[in-house]
């Protein structure tokens, strides 16, 4: 009994021990267990420190204009985020990079539904088309920067394309220019550039150009008032059969001496013709002070101008000269071989602009030389546009 008393007292005491063990090795391993969870979670945190350190550094070096990690953000942010994806291709695009840009067009498309992003979307396909040497798309990019339309205004920025294709001869451009140095939303006008941008597009034989060039020297624009420079390029335009050139033009001779008017009417009668409808109410108010048989003579003398001008068919100058003669008048015309001397426009110009322009082969002083011709064939065209005797300027004076 003794020994078997002693079996189970060992084998009870064996179990305890054992007991004992499995607990100790339990908590053992859930304290090996909780460290081993306590190094991952300060590695956890260690890592996510590093990754926010990371991020807060790439964040400021993007919000910085760094490209490289502004394209990486936005690359990251289009897995999940578009409306962040677009925010940081728009900064890259906005800081002129060509992969911001197409990002930019890329996420619009994606969110088509909206009428902004098209807008948007549009505006950088067309900035594009600029970079890639499309003048029209640029001076079109540098009028929705200035307006506001499609982006945000950036004023500088786009004067600067627009002025970029107006020194690769683009000739909207070089008119837009003109326009934007007298316009009220320019903070500094600059009335002598706008001559010099005009004087340029009339060098490209740009109707717009002569016409407004031939304001500018009416009223006194960027340059001293000269009557007879103002009415030489109206007049050219309108040989050109620029209708409101020629109500310009008009406006130049109501009332002008004992043949102004006359002169008006021909050039009124002509726009009216040709769909300036302003034309058609200063025509009938000048027509109103003159005799009738003077009216009926000036559309005679207007019609066949009407025909030639319509087809194209009218030599650089002819009308000018044929006024000239008819009408005594001294509307100067550069003869064969002559310049037409614009040196007050370059004066007048800012010397910024000169010095912008100073080394561009493109915007030298230009000339207007008279095309060859001989004597013979000038007067037979100034018989051509003459009156009939019954129609000539002094019997259209008797009449009114």
């Amino acid at each position: 009994m003794d020994i078997i008393g002693m079996a189970i007292g060992a084998l009870g005491l064996s179990f305890i021990v054992i007991f004992i063990w499995m607990v100790s090795l339990s908590v053992r391993k859930k304290r090996l267990e909780e460290e081993r969870k306590e190094r991952e979670e300060a590695y956890r945190r260690a890592l996510e420190r590093t990754r926010e350190e990371e991020r807060q550094e790439r964040l400021f070096k993007a919000e910085s204009g760094h490209i490289p990690t502004i394209l990486y953000m936005a690359k990251e942010s289009e897995r999940g985020n578009l409306r962040e994806a677009l925010f940081w291709y728009e900064k890259a695009a906005l800081l002129d990079n060509i992969n911001g840009m197409h990002g930019v067009v890329r996420i619009c498309k994606r969110m088509r539904d909206d009428m902004i992003l098209r807008s948007k979307s549009q505006f950088w396909e067309m900035f594009i088309k600029g970079l890639e040497g499309d003048l029209q798309a640029k001076f079109e990019t540098g009028q929705s920067l200035v307006f506001g339309r499609g982006t945000e205004v950036n004023v500088v920025k786009g004067l600067g394309l627009i002025q970029e294709a107006a020194e690769r001869k683009y000739i909207e451009a070089i008119i837009f220019m003109g326009d934007w140095c007298i316009s009220k939303d320019n903070l500094s006008p600059s009335p002598g550039d706008s001559t010099y941008w005009y004087s340029k597009a009339a060098k490209r034989n740009s109707l717009d150009g002569m016409m407004k060039l031939g304001i500018n020297y009416l009223r006194g624009v960027g340059v001293p008032v000269n009557y007879e420079k103002g009415c030489y390029w109206l007049e050219r335009a309108s040989e050109k059969g620029h209708a409101e050139a020629m109500y310009h033009a008009a406006e130049a001779w109501v009332d002008k001496g004992s043949n102004g008017n006359s002169i008006a009417y021909i050039w009124l009668y002509l726009s009216a013709h040709f769909g300036y409808e302003p034309a058609k109410i200063l025509r009938d108010k000048v027509g109103s002070n003159m005799g009738v048989n003077s009216v009926v003579g000036l559309q005679a003398l207007a019609r066949p101008l009407q025909k030639k001008i319509a087809t194209g068919k009218v030599n650089k100058h002819s009308i000018i000269r044929a006024l000239n003669k008819l009408y005594k008048r001294q509307i100067p015309v550069p003869m064969k071989g002559e310049v037409l001397d614009d040196s007050e426009i370059t004066e007048n110009a800012s010397e910024t602009l000169r010095e912008e322009l100073a080394e561009m082969d493109d915007f030298d002083e230009f000339e207007l030389h008279f095309p060859d011709q001989t004597d013979e064939d000038t007067e037979n065209r100034n018989q051509e546009l003459s009156v009939k005797p019954d129609f000539s300027h002094t019997a259209m004076d008797k009449h009114s």
